[in-house]
């Protein structure tokens, strides 16, 4: 049986997780519009759509921290990085004028390629064959999404 490390959470990782609690917080603001009593299905589609994509971001970089982070300066440049990108999509759309989401995407696809970014650089420092296999999947997939949502912001 495998020895399982304790890792210790670093005060960068909570503050990370604290940024994302307030984008949700500032996301939920798309549901307070109503009409006539009821939320609209489009307004909840897009914050179905926001939510599935930070949730899905802040997953990734979790993975990467527990399983890979080691709290380097590069590791927390990244996190800064990511954090930024965070706070300007977080203040970026309208709650008042859903139709112009160009600005979210756009900064959506960049926080993937920042992640992407990451997990690429590290696919060069590894030896393992499973985990070089592990940042390709994830790379590739990020780079995908980038993709998408910048397209989808234009």
């Amino acid at each position: 049986m495998q020895n399982i490390l304790n890792k210790r959470v670093s005060k960068i990782a909570l503050f990370y997780d604290l940024v994302f609690v307030y984008m949700i917080s500032k996301t939920t603001e798309i549901l307070h519009h109503l009409e006539h009593g009821l939320v609209s299905p489009a307004s909840f589609a897009l914050f179905a759509l926001i939510v599935i994509i930070f949730i899905n971001s802040w997953m990734i970089q979790t993975v990467f921290t527990n399983r890979y982070g080691i709290g380097s300066w590069a590791d927390i440049a990244f996190y800064f990085i990511d954090m930024m990108i965070l706070l300007y999509m977080s203040n970026s759309f309208d709650t008042n004028n859903l139709t112009e989401m160009k600005v979210l995407f756009i900064s959506a696809g960049l926080l993937s390629l920042t992640l992407a970014s990451h997990y690429l650089i590290n696919y060069f420092q590894v030896k393992n064959s499973v985990d070089r296999n592990i940042f390709r999947a994830f790379f590739m997939i990020l780079i995908f999404r980038a993709s998408t949502l910048v397209i989808g912001g234009f």
